[in-house]
């Protein structure tokens, strides 16, 4: 059995094939067994979307990553958005995307090449933890820490760290022990999004998290902008951003965030189609 499979980077630059995050589409996985999906997404070791069957404004599918069958995230509708387009012709327009492990989406085109989602309602606590505890858990000064830091849960559940400058943002670090810890302590998944104003409605930021007791930095992630922009609504930021993320693992990405003043969050970017490939299994 012959499958297609498309190779495509998320919230990525036009002409940078190494940019954004990557992502693996299968365009017709029937009534694939889950096992094999699984091998699968092993194999080509990413996040991988399964087109089980589509129409012109919807589709139905299953998403896995190499640990298993996985949140319909961001990268992963943009990229089965995009993909189903194609499929349907090239004609772009809203597409309502259906997965087996989470609520259903909408996804909508944007300009040439970029789509938009609108992320899920946020659950914020605000966090009471000293200063001191906060910079030692992303490796910084106590001056680097400014704003109010909150855990946020639009689907993923994180920390949202605001710090100082975008030099604040590029040092951080991390060690894997202490995030687990707090992570625990705080009932919340071990995620950290440290991030700063860079000017004229830019921000910087960064994506940390920790899979299987570990430690892993994300070159782009929709969840992570749908937090900031739940803790943006949360202090009364409306409006729309551009956040740069991904540099320090050498995946420059970009995302555009929208946060409406009834506090909705949008969350999209560019969809660049960078291989295709047969797979026979």
């Amino acid at each position: 059995m012959d499958l297609t499979y498309r190779i495509i980077n998320v919230f990525a630059t036009k002409d940078d094939p190494f940019s954004g995050n990557a992502l693996c589409v299968f365009e017709d996985a029937g009534d694939l067994e889950d096992d094999l999906m699984q091998h699968l997404a092993q194999q080509v070791n990413l996040e991988t979307v399964f087109i089980r069957d589509h129409s012109p404004s919807s589709a139905r599918m299953r998403v896995f990553s190499p640990g298993g069958e996985g949140r319909f995230a961001g990268s992963a509708s943009l990229g089965a958005a995009h993909v189903v387009c194609e499929l349907n012709g090239g004609e772009r327009q809203e597409l309502h995307l259906e997965a087996k492990t989470v609520d259903d989406v909408t996804v909508r085109p944007e300009g040439v090449d970029n789509w938009v989602i609108k992320a899920t309602h946020a659950e914020v606590r605000h966090l009471k933890s000293t200063p001191q505890i906060l910079a030692s858990l992303v490796g910084l000064r106590l001056e680097s820490i400014k704003g109010e830091v909150m855990v946020v849960d639009s689907g993923r559940s994180g920390i949202v760290l605001p710090v100082k400058t975008v030099e604040d943002v590029r040092k951080a670090h991390l060690d894997a022990r202490m995030l687990h810890s707090y992570a625990m302590l705080l009932n919340t998944e071990p995620q950290v999004y440290v991030w700063a104003d860079s000017g004229e409605g830019e921000i910087e930021s960064r994506m940390f998290y920790g899979p299987q007791g570990g430690i892993v930095e994300v070159a782009a992630t929709g969840s992570g902008a749908a937090n900031l922009g739940h803790w943006m609504a949360e202090n009364g930021r409306f409006g729309r951003t551009r956040i740069s993320q991904g540099a320090a693992v050498g995946r420059p990405s970009f995302l555009d965030l929208t946060v409406d003043e009834d506090g909705g969050v949008h969350v999209g970017g560019h969809v660049n189609q960078v291989a295709t490939g047969t797979f026979t299994v």
